[in-house]
This record gives structure tokens, sequence and C-alpha cells, in this order.
């Protein structure tokens, strides 16, 4: 027997595989071989009584043929007796009495007599009994019988003899009518009597064997029925087991994951429909599996581009933040989302705008406060100017101190930059002036002003520094220009260049010229109009591209 890749033999046994493709229920299949069991045990009691039928038939035959024997051995008996009177008549003793009436002779002549009548009932009550037509005894009575009736006058002549007294006569008589007669009805009793006894040992002989034969054939009808019993229990047994066991191997692979095993069954009935409901589940399910696997390789690739674009805008996150040490938030996105970081703050040159701010009186201040005023004041200046340098556009170079320097126009180039610049100055002015007011020395003259210088023109851009701490820096004639206008400032001037104010539109008055250190040449400048903090206007930095 072969067998499959699920485990187990490929079909169950012929007799099982046919008992699968009958098209009845488990349940009905069940109750045929109930049925069948129940059948064989009937047949097999049935088949018994019936053998007791037949031993009980040939015990009564065998009663019935003794009574025959009795019979015939009765009549033979009878017969004899008629003989032996009869011939009694000739004993010479009965001889020498015969002249006597009531002597020995007349006793044998009624003996005769009545030994005659008894024959004659025991005939009538056998014909009766066993003479009737059509049974086996029937002709050999009728032969007796007729017999006798030969005989009859006979004896009547006997009896009629008797009662005369001549008693010779009636013997003589008896002698010559009825001793031949009588020896054949005894010869013929005695025959039929030898063969009814001869029957009935063939029969005894017949009945044993009868006896063995069916005791062999219960014996044989009862192991055939226990091997039919066992057959179909194991036809019914294995077409219901066989099924279970493969569905059961595919199951177990099923929850392995094997989705690809199929069950195929010769059954046409629940455990049929089983298999095939267990098919189609795993059918379904390799195909759900199958889109798991997609969806799971998706994932993957969702998890896999997720990293990294997570790794991208940490990334991000991290150019921005160190863009956003000098330049305003919205520049730094804008930076970090539209190109490349290295490619923004690479070094060129270019026209820009440079503001320089400085706290005055901030020497004196720091000599007659204690530090905590010192850095407190410090703090606060930058803290105001921080939040508008962004708001105006501008990049934060670098904190200096009671100082700092802001560019327009760099690293991203700016339409406006000049008058962003001028606008963040006027802006500064009045927020400094009152950030300043609770940092007092104790005296008037200690008070914190702020001077501010702007210049507009050409300046070398790029990262200056070392690797691990690198800033991003404008050197040349427009960063010192600024730097040189915002030392000349005084508390509340903002100075600016020439170029600066040809860019913009406000009020403001000419200045100088001056004698700046590093400069070759005298400079003329413009001084911006003071603004009174009630006269501010209300939007002092245009919004940032």
């Amino acid at each position: 027997m072969t067998h499959d890749r699920n485990g187990g033999p490929d079909r169950p046994p012929l007799v099982a595989l046919s008992v699968a493709k009958v098209a009845l229920s488990v349940r009905a299949k069940l109750l045929v071989a109930f049925l069948g069991i129940t059948g064989l045990l009937v047949c097999l009691v049935l088949f018994g009584l019936y053998a007791l039928h037949q031993a009980n038939l040939r015990s009564e035959t065998m009663m019935r043929d003794q009574e025959r024997i009795a019979f015939f051995n009765d009549t033979h008996t009878t017969i004899s007796n008629l003989n032996t009177h009869l011939l009694s008549l000739f004993v010479p003793q009965n001889l020498k009495d015969f002249p006597r009436q009531n002597g020995i002779l007349g006793a044998s002549t009624r003996s005769i007599l009545h030994v005659s009548a008894a024959l004659e009932r025991n005939l009538a009550l056998g014909f009766r009994s066993f003479g009737q037509p059509g049974m086996p005894d029937a002709q050999a009575i009728a032969n007796l019988r007729s017999d006798l009736q030969d005989i009859l006058p006979a004896i009547t002549e006997l009896r009629r003899l008797n009662r005369e007294g001549d008693l010779l006569a009636a013997a003589q008589h008896g002698i010559d009518h009825m001793f031949e007669p009588l020896q054949a009805m005894q010869r013929e009793a005695y025959t039929v009597a030898q063969n009814v006894e001869q029957e009935v040992r063939e029969l005894a002989r017949t009945t044993e064997q009868a006896y063995l034969t069916s005791r062999l054939s219960i014996t044989a009808a009862a192991i055939a029925a226990i091997g039919i019993a066992l057959l179909l229990g194991y036809s019914i047994s294995s077409s219901l087991l066989w099924p279970i066991e493969r569905i059961h191997a595919v199951l177990s692979k099923l929850s392995r994951g094997g989705f690809d095993n199929r069950i195929t069954v010769p059954n046409r009935d629940e455990l049929g429909e089983l298999a095939n409901h267990v098919n189609q589940t795993s059918e379904k399910l390799g195909a759900l599996y199958g889109q798991v696997e997609v969806q799971k390789a998706q994932l993957a690739d969702l998890n896999a581009a997720l990293e990294t674009r997570v790794a991208n805008q940490i990334e991000e996150i991290e150019r921005t933040n160190r863009l956003k040490r000098f330049l305003p938030a919205q520049v730094a996105a804008m930076i970090v989302g539209a190109t490349d970081e290295a490619d923004v703050l690479r070094t060129r040159k270019a026209e820009i705008t440079v503001l320089f701010a400085d706290l005055r009186g901030f020497t004196a201040f720091a000599t007659v406060a204690n530090a905590d005023q010192v850095v407190a004041a410090l703090n606060s200046f930058h803290g105001t100017c921080g939040p508008l340098v962004e708001a105006c556009g501008g990049t934060l170079e670098r904190f200096l101190g009671d100082g700092l320097m802001v560019l327009f126009g760099a690293p991203v180039p700016l339409d406006d930059a000049a008058q962003r610049a001028v606008d963040l100055a006027q802006k500064m002015q009045v927020d400094v002036r009152k950030a300043m007011v609770p940092y007092r020395a104790g005296i008037a003259q200690h008070g914190l002003g702020l001077g501010i210088g702007i210049a507009t023109g050409a300046a070398t851009l790029g990262r200056i520094g070392f690797e691990g701490r690198l800033d991003y820096s404008a050197i040349g004639p427009a960063p010192n220009l600024a730097a040189r206008l915002c030392e000349i400032a005084k508390d509340g001037q903002v100075l600016v260049s020439n170029a600066t104010a040809r860019q913009v539109r406000i009020d403001m008055t000419p200045a100088g010229p001056f004698d700046l250190k590093g400069i070759g040449t005298r400079v003329s400048a413009f001084e911006l109009a003071r603004l009174v903090e009630s006269r501010a206007a209300p939007h002092v930095c245009a919004p940032y591209p």
C-alpha cells in the first residue's frame, strides 16, 4: 500500500473504500451496521432453533417408531401365544385327557379363542394408529388383518366344535386350518418388527449424524457471523477513521502554515463534506496568508521607508538646530527643506546688509553692579533683541558680550535686506530702552543705552572655525563699516551707510563725514530719526518671505 505526502496510506482498504463510497450519512451507516449484526445474530438463533426443531422431529419419529416396534412385537408375541396354544392341543398328555370336557385340552381350546380375540383387538388398534392410508405400515397391517380374516372361519368352527364338546375334532381342525396361516402371520409380524427396528437404528444413526452436522453448522455459522460482524465493523470503522486521520494530518500541517495541503477522501457522507470544508478553509487561509505576506513585505518596505524618513527628518532637525544657532527658524527650515545645507552655507561673496548693536554705558554699569545684575542685564538685552532679529529675517551672526552682529541677505539673499535692517534698528532702540530701565547702578550717568551701525556692501560669507565648532560669518568692507559706525553711534542713535540709505525709505538726516578706524577715507553717513515709543509704527518689520 502506497503512502502520500500527508502521512498514512493514500487510500483506505478495499472494503472500507466500498463503504466510504456509499451515499449514506454516518448515522445511517452505523445503523445499517447495527441492523446487519443484529440480523446475523437473529439468523444464527433461527438456525439453532431450526436444528432443534429437526432434532425434536427426529425424536418424535423415533418415539413413534418405538410404538410401532412395540405394536409389532406385541402382535408377534400374540401370534406366538396363539401358535403355542394351538400346538399344545397335540401334546401327548393332552391327547390322553381329551375325553375330559374340562381338562387341559378344553383349556387350550378356550385359550386359542381368547388369544384370537386379543389378536383381533390388537390389529384393530394397530390399524387405527399405524395402518391408515399413507402410513409406512399400512400394507403390513392390512396383510395381517387379511390373514386374520382368512383364519376367522377356522376359529369360528373351532369355537363351534368346542361348544359341541368335540374337542379332538376342534384340535384337528385348528391344526389343519390355523397353524400355517398363523405361522405366516408370525413371520410377517417379526419381519415388520425387524424392519422397523432397523429403521429406528438408521434413524438414530442419521439423528446422531444430523446432530453432529447441526453442531458443526451452528459453530460454522457462529464463526461466519462473527467474521462478518468483524468485517462489517472494520469496514465501518476504517471508512470513518481513515478520513479522520487524513483530516487530522492536514489540520496539523495547516496549523504549522502548510496551507497548500489538500484532503482527498472518497466518503460521500459528513466526513466528505468536512474534508471539502477543510480544503476550502485551507485555500482561503492560504490566500489570506499570501495577502498577509504581501502586506508584511509592504509593511517592511513602509517601515524601512519610515525609518529612512525618520532618519532624514532627524538629520534635518539636527541641521535645523545647527542653523538656528545663527539663522531665524523660518530661514533654517527653508534651507533644510529646499536644498543642501553645505551648498547654502558655501563660501561666497555677496552684497549684504550688516547691523552692529552695542550697549552704551555697560562698562561703567558692570563696574558698579553685582554679577547677577550684570548677567541679568545682558540676558534681558539679548532676550529682547533675539526675537526681533528673527522676526525681521536677520541672521544672528554672533553675540558680542554687550553687543551683537546681524546679517541680512546671508546666507539666503533678500531683496529688502537694507529695509529690514533699518526696521530692526528702530524696533531695537525702542524695546531695549524699555528692557534696560530696571538695571541702574544707583546714579543716572550709569544708565544703559544702545548704539547701532548699519552698512550695506560686499562681504565674504562662509563657515569659519574647526570641526565641532563652526560659525557662519561675514567679513569684508560691509561688516567693518557697520562695526565702525556702531562704535561712534551714541545712545539712541542709528547710523547707516550711504549704500544703505539709498535702499530705504525713511526719515534720515546726514551725519558726518567721519574718520573711522580702518577705513581709508572719510565716510559720510545718515542718522535715522529717533522714534518715541508712543509714535512707533505698529508693523516695524515686514513678514519674512
